[in-house]
């Protein structure tokens, strides 16, 4: 007898088990566990179509890693890339959306060059991060717009500021239970054009007295002075170029306009 009463207790202790660990399972994942995907599931079925368009042109995504035509982009001109991202516990799920140019070979031989990535917290907050190791993108930002109770638009936006080769584009997307999903489309961008650099203006190393310049033809008030000088019209309508508190003592004692 005592023994079919142990043997009761333990039975008990093994569903009371299971029990927590299919509830613990079921917060943990609401539905079915699947990641965000922009094209399948995990068992092939396409779920969304034209789930990747870079400037205009749509690909439909078939595989983890596949190739595209290869979509050239200009230096210093707008580029866009849009994601079409579903995910089967709703568009507050999708955590984070990135897309990285990468000299991709393997998992193991990668060099990623600059990634944009769109996050979304647990309240709702959205924050955009970059990072551009190879200096390549400027103006870079992205946006999310919800479609439905399932499917989220996420555009990518970026000017190229100086060529790079053929590159492999990876999308990594994440959700509120972590799970993942990477899709790696090789071939797919490169920059043609001249590289961007912004210009600073500055002041010439050598600049001509302020009489001098007044001699070859420009006005006294447009007379150009040395970087930390400042300038000032004497009373006779004459131009100098003096520091900063000598103008102000010159001015107080009436001698300067």
């Amino acid at each position: 007898m005592t023994k079919i009463l142990l043997q009761l207790v333990i039975a008990a202790g093994i569903l009371s088990s299971v029990f927590v660990l299919t509830t613990a399972y079921a917060e943990i994942c609401s539905r079915p566990c699947e990641a965000p995907t922009i094209g399948v599931l995990d068992n092939g079925q396409r779920i969304v179509e034209n789930g990747l368009v870079i400037s205009g042109r749509a690909f439909d995504v078939e595989n983890q890693i596949q190739t595209i035509p290869t979509m050239t982009l200009n230096t210093g001109t707008l580029a866009r890339i849009k994601l079409m991202v579903y995910d089967n516990d709703g568009v507050d799920a999708l955590r984070t959306a990135s897309i990285t140019i990468s000299d991709y070979q393997d998992d193991k031989n990668r060099k990623d060059m600059a990634r944009i990535s769109f996050n979304q917290a647990f309240t709702g907050v959205q924050t955009v991060d970059v990072m551009d190791k190879g200096g390549l993108l400027k103006d870079a930002s992205a946006t999310a717009t919800q479609l439905d109770d399932f499917r989220t638009e996420v555009v990518f936006s970026f000017r190229p500021v100086k060529p790079f080769d053929t590159s492999a584009l990876i999308v990594d997307l994440w959700d509120q239970d972590q799970s993942a999903r990477t899709n790696v489309f090789l071939g797919a961008v490169k920059t043609t054009g001249k590289e961007m650099v912004d210009f600073v203006p500055g002041m010439p190393s050598q600049v001509p007295a302020p009489l001098k310049q007044v001699e070859d033809g420009t006005a006294p008030e447009n007379v150009e002075c040395r970087a930390g000088f400042e300038l000032v019209i004497r009373t006779t309508g004459a131009p100098a170029c003096v520091y900063p508190f000598t103008a102000e003592i010159l001015r107080s004692w009436g001698m300067v306009a």
